[in-house]
């Protein structure tokens, strides 16, 4: 796993995705998984207010993700929130009659006491439709529960700034709801967002999302190419290296057969030494060694 210290959310994501993009890394999509399951399960929850349904939507979601990761451009995070909430409104939509489905989205009256069951189906949608910079940070706050001072070092920038571009957000926010009939206040829409917006990935959807992983990709990280051949030539390859290994170190072991202690006067094939003139160069050999009486 990498080292998250000193490598912000946003490039820590890249870094995973190029690696599930370039190299089919397994491990690398799971921790994908495994840091945007809740959020994404959140988002369909919002929408859908069915917990079999949200299942079903989150999975689809990162099916999609595994099979087009080239999809996303630049924050993974805003990627997977739109693709979910687009999903999870073409479900509400797939369900429901044209007659039912105009009656769901007519403009209701204005109400600052809305109940967040009332709001949350069309937060998301709200949001898909803000800016790319305003969606992620609002989404990151709220919905991911990432503090505005961890936002700040994300961005290189003061939380005070932070601070005022999350309250510029809201209000966009507002507006794009209220396009949709939802008047609703800016304390009471971000209080709801807080109290309401994360929520666990049940159990069995991680299995579910771990079955995704195991499928996407090439190869698990970590795991060598195979060999260019095949286990039986390795095999004999490898012995034969040992063998010829084995030889050099035990001739470079031994002195070689018939060698001559020290040095002697040459000899050729057409001229031996006599036992005399072998007697004398052994007599020489002693005198340059001090050893002759």
């Amino acid at each position: 796993m990498i080292a998250e210290y000193d490598i912000n959310t946003a490039d820590l994501d890249m870094i995973l995705l190029d690696r599930f993009r370039e190299e089919g890394d397994q491990e690398a999509f799971a921790e994908i998984v495994r840091r945007y399951a809740s959020a994404v399960f959140s988002t369909c929850m919002r929408i859908l207010n069915d917990r079999a349904r949200a299942d079903d939507v989150s999975q689809e979601t990162f099916f999609r993700l595994s099979q087009k990761p080239d999809a996303v451009k630049q924050s993974l995070g805003g990627w997977l929130h739109t693709a979910a909430t687009r999903l999870a409104i073409d479900a509400v939509r797939s369900e429901a009659s044209r007659a039912h489905r105009e009656s769901q989205y007519e403009p209701k009256p204005p109400s600052d006491s809305m109940r967040w069951t009332e709001v949350s189906p069309y937060v998301d949608q709200a949001l898909a439709e803000l800016p790319d910079e305003t969606r992620v940070l609002l989404v990151r706050h709220f919905l991911q529960n990432v503090s505005q001072c961890v936002l700040a070092s994300e961005m290189r920038t003061s939380p005070a700034t932070i601070s005022r571009k999350i309250k510029a957000g809201v209000e966009m926010l507002r507006k794009q709801l209220g396009k949709k009939g939802i008047c609703v206040a800016a304390a009471l829409l971000i209080t709801m967002m807080r109290n309401h917006g994360a929520q666990a990935a049940p159990l069995e959807l991680m299995h579910e999302l771990g079955k995704i992983t195991m499928l996407s990709g090439g190869k698990p990280a970590g795991v060598p190419d195979p060999a260019p051949f095949s286990c039986g030539a390795w095999w004999i390859t490898a012995i034969g290296a040992l063998a010829l290994t084995l030889a050099a170190i035990f001739a470079s072991s031994i002195p070689r057969m018939g060698a001559p202690a020290g040095p002697t006067p040459s000899m050729t094939d057409d001229h031996r030494l006599d036992p005399d003139q072998f007697r004398e160069a052994r007599l020489h050999q002693f005198r340059q060694a001090g050893l002759s009486g």
